[in-house]
This record gives C-alpha cells, structure tokens and sequence, in this order.
C-alpha cells in the first residue's frame, strides 16, 4: 500500500503542483501544440501589454470556447498568465476584459531553436511511438515503430519513408544538435594534423563530410553508411559542390562484417552513431573500424563525437539527452541511449582504443574523442 503524503513535508504544495505537470503532461503538451498550431502564442507574444480573450479569438479564429480551454490549462503550466490589473475595483468588473500574455516559457516555445527541435521531433516523432514504452522496455525492440509501419525492425533504413511531418522533424532535431558542433568539431580537428581523406561512418546525407570537404579543398571523403543513404550521395543536391571528391562503402553494422576502405584515410569519424546502438554492438563496430585503419598506412585517427548524458553543464541539455534516449528503446532500434561518460570510455577500452585528448561542451551538449589504437 502507498505510504500517505506526509503533509508536514517541506514544499508540498510545489511538489504537488510539479507532480500534477507529469499526471497531465499529455494535457499541457497538446495543449502547448495547439496553442502554437492556432498562432494563439505568437499572438501574445506580438502584444507584450496582453491581448483580450476577444481578440485573441479575432487573431486565431478559434472558438470562444477554445480559446478560454487553453488559456486555462496554459496558465497554471507557466505557458500564458493574467495581466494583472492596478485597480483592484477595475480587476473584478465584469465589464472589464481580462487580459493575457505570454511568459518566458512561451517565448522559447516559439523562439528558441533547441526546444522547437525536441518539441516536434516529441510531436511527430514520438508522441504516439511512446506509447508503447512498456513493450519496449520489457522486450527489448522498439515496439513503438508500428505506429509507422508493423513491418519495420528499426527506424534507420525507413527515415526516407517516413511522414513528411516525421520526417522534417527527424531531420531537424539531428540537425540541430550535431550542426553546432561541427564547426566546434572541426576547429579541433584543423589543429590536430592536416587530414587529407575523411571515413564518414555513419554519414547519414554527408552533412559533416560536406563542411570537412569545403575546408579542406584537397581532401577526399568515403562516406559509410547503410545502403539506402549511400546511393543517394551522388544525388543529394546539397553536394553537388564536392561530390567528385566523395566515395561511399555500404555495410549494415548488425549483419555485415568487414569494413573496407582507401589505405589513404587519415581520419576516421563518427558522429552520434555509436549511441545508435547496444554496448556490445558498438564495442563491435570500434572492433571492425580499428582493423581498417590498420589496414591504412597513415597512421589514422578516429575522432568520436558523442553527447555524453551525465556530463552537461545544464539540466535542459541533461533532460533533453535523457528524453531522447527513450526515443531510441520505443521507436530506433529498441537498446540503445546516449551513454554515461564512464560507460563510454569502457566501451573505448573494451575495444583496444586508448584516448588520446577528449574536448567537452562543443555545441550545445558535444564531446569530442581523438582515439587511436592501443595495441
């Protein structure tokens, strides 16, 4: 049996307000999704002095009703509040319209490039995959995909097939959090050596291939993936500046076994693809990669770039990589997460990698490993 609330317990009634925001966190969020689909938030944020219920109905052609439902639930969720009146006599006239703004909270909703990415890659991504949670944790596949597609194992080869919606949030929520960390990423590399033949693995559309190849005007690019992103390189129109000087080697990681590429490649790379799968998996796939760059006679690098969850400077980057990695156990692929730091290294370890310098907090939430063999 539950033990009872103790009501002497310090901050109950904030803890009873923070846990009611989980018991109706489907209520908020749709709610927050309306409020931004029906323009009622931007409508506020235009009007920092607060818009009428009337007027606010005038801007997003929402019913009456509609419009006095969201303000309700948005107001204690943090999202909307009451402009308050000086005059208390005026507060309570009925002739008196009331008046609402939008808070900070709603301004990032709106504005703020990090939480409309996690916002709808939840929205159209995940939102009715995680609803299937519990299968997926109790039986280790990502029991969530069906609301895709029945047939599908894991998410990887399908993202082509995915609904326009999914789709440009996938992308953009990847996008987001790796872009900022290129540039980082590749200032570090430029003063580490002068590398001359880029090992995309795990390539995805060659976005990080590209911005190495246009610094790097003489170098070349192998970009590794699984079949049905390597055929569409040569005609990515995103790449057309630089695709003479990209080859591509297909492998699926969980069925094929060797990796093959130039004995010229320097620099092997991985950017958020080891947290695509298990541990043991991708002790594997480190496995493999380090015999290719034996088989190379440069002396190759592999540079890992990683979120690591239990090593961010702040807790919305920490909640965010959390929240993701749910993502991966009900829709991707059923286990595997962004990794703790020490569970990182050991996958290193395991692998016969030694580290070689680590470079914390590129980007948003980024570190970067240069790793070379140990034996």
């Amino acid at each position: 049996m539950p033990t009872p609330v103790r009501k002497n317990r310090p901050r109950i009634l904030e803890n009873l307000l923070e846990a009611q925001k989980i018991a109706f966190a489907p209520f908020i969020f749709e709610a927050c999704a309306s409020a931004l689909s029906s323009g009622l938030i931007e409508a506020l944020a235009r009007k920092p002095e607060g818009l009428s219920e009337e007027a606010l109905r005038t801007e997003t052609k929402l019913s009456p009703y509609a419009v006095r439902v969201l303000l309700d639930l948005l107001a204690p969720a943090g999202v909307v509040e009451r402009v308050e009146r000086n005059d208390e006599a005026d507060a309570r006239s009925s002739e008196a319209p009331l008046l609402w703004r939008s808070t900070p909270v709603a301004d990032l909703l709106l504005f703020d490039d990090m939480t409309r990415a996690n916002f709808f890659f939840t929205k159209d991504v995940n939102y009715e995959a995680l609803a299937k949670l519990d299968a997926s944790l109790t039986e280790g596949r990502p029991a969530g995909l069906s609301a895709f597609d029945p047939s599908w194992k894991t998410i990887y080869p399908h993202l082509p097939e995915l609904p326009e919606a999914a789709r440009k949030a996938w992308f953009g929520f990847d996008h987001f959090h790796s872009d900022r960390a290129y540039e980082a990423a590749l200032g570090v590399l430029a003063l580490a050596r002068d590398f001359k033949h880029l090992v995309d693995i795990g390539g995805n559309t060659g976005r990080f291939t590209h911005r190495f190849l246009i610094k790097n005007p003489q170098a070349r690019a192998t970009v590794v993936d699984l079949p049905v992103q390597t055929e569409a390189i040569p005609t990515r129109e995103e790449l057309q500046d630089v695709v003479d000087r990209i080859d591509t080697f297909a492998i699926d990681w969980l069925t094929d076994t060797e990796l093959h590429v130039s004995p010229d490649a320097d620099l092997f790379w991985m950017s958020q693809f080891l947290d695509c799968f298990s541990e043991d998996e991708a002790v594997s796939i480190l496995v493999r990669t380090k015999a290719a760059m034996k088989a190379s006679g440069k002396n190759p690098v592999l540079a890992v770039l990683e979120p690591v969850v239990d090593e961010q400077r702040h807790a919305a980057a920490e909640l965010s990589l959390a929240a993701t990695s749910l993502y991966f156990t009900a829709v991707a692929n059923g286990n595997s997460a962004f990794f703790r730091g020490n569970m990182l290294r050991n996958i290193f370890k395991r692998a016969g990698f030694a580290i070689r310098s680590e470079v914390p907090n590129l980007g948003i939430s980024h570190t970067l490993f240069l790793l070379e063999p140990a034996d």
